[in-house]
């Protein structure tokens, strides 16, 4: 059995969502921030249509609450995550990858905060327990850059057009209400 590939994304609520229920089920997978669709795959911007961003609003905080969650809208809302998703690999490397990507996502869509700046970034990092300042962890080396460059190669293998997404065993679960599934399939006993 492989080990999961979970990709998500900072600008999602859905994302942490999926975090939040995988960090919950204790599974263990390999994190990609999601940094756009494969070259040359367009991407459909929820944030283009009024009826969709105006459900995705209502819908956030119905599903938030439902696990538990707060949910504050961020402001500004469309950020550069480049500083984010450096963080993420930096700490990931470490040890730190997902309680770094829940702390982001929860500094995001809990509390609002913009996850562009590098005060809020660091304060994450000092969250989940980084003892080094992320100045030193995101030092510009080549396995840094390695790990963004083997990312896209990921996204573009597993076909990722959207988050959160599964890829397991061959199979694909996208959006935060097919990790149940996903769980579900995790969990049953391999058949003979």
């Amino acid at each position: 059995m492989s080990k999961p590939r979970c990709y998500f994304g900072f600008r999602s609520p859905y994302s942490r969502l999926g975090l939040h229920k995988l960090e919950r089920a204790g599974i263990d997978c390999t994190l990609i921030p999601f940094t756009g669709p494969p070259d040359g795959a367009p991407f459909f911007d929820p944030m283009t249509s009024k009826p969709k961003l105006a459900y995705y609003a209502a819908d956030v905080a119905r599903m938030s609450a439902r696990m538990g969650l707060e949910v504050t809208l961020p402001n500004p809302f469309d950020v550069d995550f480049t500083p984010a998703n450096t963080a993420f690999f930096a700490l990931d490397r470490i040890g730190l990858g997902m309680a770094f990507a829940l702390a982001v996502s929860d500094a995001r869509w809990a509390r609002g905060e913009d996850v562009s700046d590098i005060d809020v970034l660091e304060n994450c990092a000092r969250q989940v327990g980084a003892t080094s300042p992320l100045s030193e962890l995101m030092l510009d080396d080549a396995a840094l850059k390695q790990a963004v460059v083997r990312g896209r190669a990921m996204v573009a293998e597993d076909g990722v057009f959207g988050v959160p997404f599964i890829s397991w065993n061959g199979q694909h679960y996208w959006g935060h209400d097919r990790m149940d599934l996903f769980l579900e399939e995790f969990a049953a006993p391999a058949t003979a």
